[in-house]
């Protein structure tokens, strides 16, 4: 599980009208939003897959993000370049969409390769699946106070 936050920070940039102006060049501030993905650390990874996880929701993070800034630049742009601001967006959207897959796929093989050690399991009242060392533990476990031995007479 992931949380993302979004938070709206101002950036400066140097507009070409700063100049024609005579204004100071990098004062014209620009909205943007900034994603940022807190992971939660699961268990059964190892810190290599944390890495590769890590990277791939940076990746999509950073996608994202140039989504988002390039879909509002498209609304302030010219007409006719709009469909090809458009375009780009939906590029940014495809490389988010691969990053998310291919962090699936690795979840998804992870979870297949991983195997619980498991002890012997009672699958009815008369089946005990185990070794012959799991039966031996398991009667010199059990306390004869609860379980009474039927004396022949």
């Amino acid at each position: 599980m992931t949380k993302v936050t979004h938070t709206e920070v101002e950036i400066p940039i140097e507009h070409p009208l700063e100049e024609v102006f005579n204004i100071e060049d990098g004062s014209t501030l620009v909205p943007a939003t900034v994603r940022s993905t807190e992971m939660t650390v699961t268990q059964q990874y190892d810190p290599k897959d944390n890495e590769i996880e890590g990277q791939f929701q940076e990746v999509y993070d950073a996608a994202m993000g140039a989504f988002e800034s390039q879909f509002q630049e498209s609304e302030v742009i010219e007409g006719k370049y709009k469909a090809r601001a458009g375009e780009v967006a939906v590029q940014f959207l495809n490389a988010a969409l691969a990053a998310a897959q291919s962090k699936s796929q690795l979840k998804q093989h992870k979870d297949k390769l991983v195997t619980a050690v498991r002890g012997p399991s009672t699958v009815n009242n008369n089946l005990i699946v185990g070794d012959r060392n799991d039966i031996l533990r398991k009667l010199r476990d059990m306390d004869p106070e609860n379980f009474p031995v039927i004396k022949p007479e």
